[in-house]
């Protein structure tokens, strides 16, 4: 496993040194504008300058550790001068510490990191991930970041805070080597991660591995194929049976009349044949069907008498209390395509007739 550790960027030109770091070894491995990214890079680390986070020690009794760090980044809002983001956490007993930092150089310095394929686990400031001493103030300096670091404090090593805070305290500067064994340490386990909230980590969803994923596109592709020609050797069956049975069909009217030279001319002197045995071609299926849709359409409207002719017409009485159900049967029957005559009358008991006649378009 290695980490990754760097400087949160705080400007374009920023272009802050990258380690990785392998079981304890560091390599520096250039600038942020040389990074590339490696399968074998696991965590990111990335750490913010003393004059960028500030960081608050309080004391808060009788408080659940999240209730306490919940108060904590909201003192903590209150206290600064603008917007900031704040993470909070228990340290010891009722002691919690906050860090906060401007959104606006979170952003900014994430959104360079991503630009060279780094997307940090951990956001902490460089004091934070320094370990203080009890008895003395400790330096510390990592890629031009230098840090005041006491029990309470984690500052910019500037005149100004040495006056307020340090005064004639004993200051120590850590070594190169402490300084990196100190950073390692936070990596693996951090004081307070600023990555949280608006700046939590989002991971991308992996629901497969690269490799899955090419046997997965084979597999589609395989099916698409294998599908297409499953239809392609279905429609080749039908193709086949199709011209079988043509083939049946026009030997079997070959011996009827030797002159018959396809399917089309057996057909057309079957429809003549079916004709003149006023079978009409089988037109009554479809021109009884077509009656009955129009009548059932219509509950007041029945029909009382029906006859089928040589010639193909079906002839019928409509019957009904009224004009306008016969005509709404009517209309049904023309707008389903049929050639009609209507004929109306009235029976002795006052009923609406009409002698229909209907016949194929």
């Amino acid at each position: 496993m290695t980490d990754v550790v760097t400087r949160l960027p705080v400007s374009d030109a920023d272009n802050p040194a990258v380690w990785r770091v392998t079981e304890g070894q560091w390599q520096n491995i250039g600038t942020l504008s040389d990074y590339i990214p490696d399968g074998a890079d696991a965590k990111v680390m990335a750490l913010v300058s003393p004059a960028d986070a500030r960081c608050i020690w309080s004391s808060l009794p009788d408080l659940e550790p999240r209730q306490a760090e919940g108060v904590a980044k909201l003192r903590a809002a209150e206290q600064s001068l603008g917007l900031v983001h704040a993470a909070a956490r228990v340290v010891t007993g009722d002691v919690v510490v906050t860090a906060t930092i401007d959104p606006a150089v979170m952003q900014a310095g994430l959104g360079r990191l991503a630009l060279r394929g780094l997307n940090p686990d951990i956001v902490i400031p460089f004091g934070l991930a320094i370990n203080a001493a009890p008895d003395h103030i400790v330096k510390a300096d990592f890629d031009g970041l230098t840090v005041l670091r006491g029990t309470q404090f984690a500052i910019p090593d500037e005149a100004v805070f040495r006056d307020l805070l340090v005064g004639d305290a004993k200051v120590d500067a850590l070594s190169a080597d402490q300084v990196l064994d100190m950073l390692f340490s936070a990596s693996e386990h951090p004081l307070l991660n600023l990555r949280q909230g608006l700046f939590a980590k989002r991971e991308r969803n992996v629901w497969a591995t690269t490799e899955q994923g090419k046997w997965i596109k084979r597999l589609l592709a395989a099916l698409v194929t294998a599908t297409l020609l499953l239809g392609l050797v279905t429609l080749a069956k039908y193709w086949s049976a199709t011209s079988a049975e043509n083939d049946r069909a026009l030997a079997a009217a070959q011996k009827i009349d030797p002159a018959i030279q396809d399917v089309e001319q057996a057909e057309a002197q079957l429809d003549r044949a079916l004709q003149q045995k006023g079978l009409a071609n089988s037109r009554f299926a479809p021109l009884s069907a077509g009656l009955w849709r129009a009548v059932q359409a219509s509950p007041n409207v029945s029909a009382r008498e029906l006859r089928y002719g040589a010639d193909g017409i079906l002839t019928v009485v409509l019957a009904a209390p009224d004009a306008n159900s016969i005509n709404k049967a009517l209309i049904a029957i023309q707008q389903d395509g049929y050639r009609v005559t209507a004929t109306p009358r009235q029976d002795s008991s006052g009923a609406t007739l009409v002698d229909l006649t209907m016949r194929m378009p």
